[in-house]
């Protein structure tokens, strides 16, 4: 499984040869975005002073949120109280990998960084678990999150 960036704005997942969903940025620069899967679309919108939380809706409906702590780690949440946490590993802490509340390892993220596009592709290793691609994108948005505020474009 992997993400793909087809232009500066659209990231898509892919499965062998099928396409999961995507998450289309509004600009260069921006931090909201849509993110479509199948026939569902959902809104990600960042929300207070310096955009530190960011809001996840469907038809107008809060499905999930993500937050940066003061560790650098991103909390996905949802309604029904699960959680997950973002945060880099590696050598040089250039991978990312989702964990659950019990630091159980869910997801390894793998940028590739692509110089004739500027941009980033992602190899992602996921367990064994069923695939929830809602969470697969929001990983994903978290991961471009987290490289845009450690870059200073916040």
């Amino acid at each position: 499984m992997k993400i793909q960036c087809t232009d500066k704005k659209t990231f898509e997942l892919i499965d062998g040869s099928e396409k999961l969903g995507h998450i289309t940025y509004d600009g260069l620069f921006s931090y909201s975005a849509n993110a479509v899967i199948g026939k569902d679309n959902y809104k990600i919108t960042p929300k207070g002073i310096f955009s530190s939380t960011i809001s996840v809706t469907k038809d107008e409906i809060e499905v999930a949120n993500l937050q940066m702590n003061w560790k650098g780690h991103i909390i996905i949440s949802f309604p029904d109280g699960k959680n997950f946490i973002l945060k880099t590993t590696g050598t040089f802490q250039d991978k990312y990998v989702l964990e659950d509340e019990n630091h159980q390892k869910l997801m390894l993220l793998n940028p590739d960084f692509n110089w004739s596009k500027f941009s980033y592709n992602y190899d992602i290793s996921y367990d064994n678990k069923q695939k929830d691609i809602l969470l697969i994108l929001l990983t994903t948005y978290a991961a471009n999150y987290y490289i845009a505020a450690m870059s200073g474009q916040m």
